[in-house]
């Protein structure tokens, strides 16, 4: 809480769009990379077995379904076309540092096994990789059949 009151002060001075730039660097360049490494040496790849994969499978399909369906029906909801409905959920697909921080810390508090941990950095992994071709392929125009001509009579 400490660091956060002082990032609020230091909010409010005129130099903070510099002070800003210059933690960024640190953060990107240093503790960023680390958080990573730390994820990837908790990956046990030897949990990987077929029951693993398949509770990666599961999860996978879950994340993917949750996010569509879940902002997909807000956005339709929310007077969205059915198109721009299934892009925006789609869109929501990919997960990133949050899951992978939630799951680092039920691993370390001891409320996930190494086998469910490893299937969720595969979620995230495999929903990072997955959105963008799904998110382009939402984005094609519509197929439409081929115009029959009229014949003449």
């Amino acid at each position: 809480t400490g660091a956060f009151v002082a990032g609020l002060m230091f909010g409010r001075t005129s130099e903070s769009h510099q002070i800003e730039v210059g933690f960024n660097a640190l953060a990107y360049s240093f503790f960023v990379p680390i958080f990573f490494i730390s994820i990837g040496l908790d990956v046990n790849v030897r949990e990987l077995n077929p029951s693993a994969l398949w509770i990666t499978l599961l999860i996978v399909v879950i994340a993917i379904l949750g996010k569509i369906l879940g902002a997909g029906l807000g956005s339709y909801l929310g007077k969205f076309t059915r198109r721009e409905s299934l892009q925006l959920g789609i869109g929501m697909v990919s997960r990133g540092e949050v899951g992978l921080i939630v799951a680092k810390v039920g691993l370390d508090q001891g409320l996930l096994s190494a086998e469910l941990f490893s299937a969720i950095v595969g979620m995230v992994l495999v929903t990072t990789l997955v959105t963008p071709p799904m998110l382009r392929a939402s984005f094609q125009p519509p197929k439409t059949p081929p115009a029959i001509p009229e014949s003449e009579g």
